[in-house]
């Protein structure tokens, strides 16, 4: 099932590539039909302020059509994405956190257990150094 998504996806964005290909080639193929430094736009432009922001970021992405679409789509897909990624790492953060605290308790007693074996060993060695003394 994977497969034949991926299979149709490649297709698909072959088959844009292509025609974008197309449009460039068929572009830059004729020449304009007017002359480009006296024209000038019907509309005027507008000033942009603050309260006018978010009709001017509305305005761009319909005016760039399906890239403004496909803009919108990867800007929320990335926001989801992130969201996700955060709360995952949230999660591994605290697991790391309590796997960090059993760690420290064990360690604790494996340092003490080394401790009571090195007393052992150096008493061991105290005794040999002292029976050794004895019989020489």
């Amino acid at each position: 099932m994977q497969k034949l998504i991926d299979n149709i996806i490649t297709v698909f964005l072959g088959l844009v590539i292509g025609s974008l290909f197309f449009f460039v080639v068929q572009a830059k193929a004729e020449p304009p039909n007017f002359n480009e430094y006296n024209y000038r736009s019907p509309h005027p432009e507008q000033e942009s302020s603050v309260a006018t922001a978010l009709d001017d970021i509305v305005g761009i992405f319909l005016k760039n059509g399906l890239s403004g679409a496909i803009i919108v789509c990867l800007g929320l897909w990335t926001f989801r994405t992130d969201k996700l990624n955060r709360s995952m790492q949230k999660e591994n953060f605290d697991s790391l956190a309590k796997i960090s605290v059993d760690c420290s308790s064990h360690m604790a007693s494996v340092s003490a257990r080394l401790e009571n074996l090195e007393r052992e060993v150096e008493a061991s060695k105290q005794l040999e150094m002292l029976s050794a003394t004895r019989k020489g």
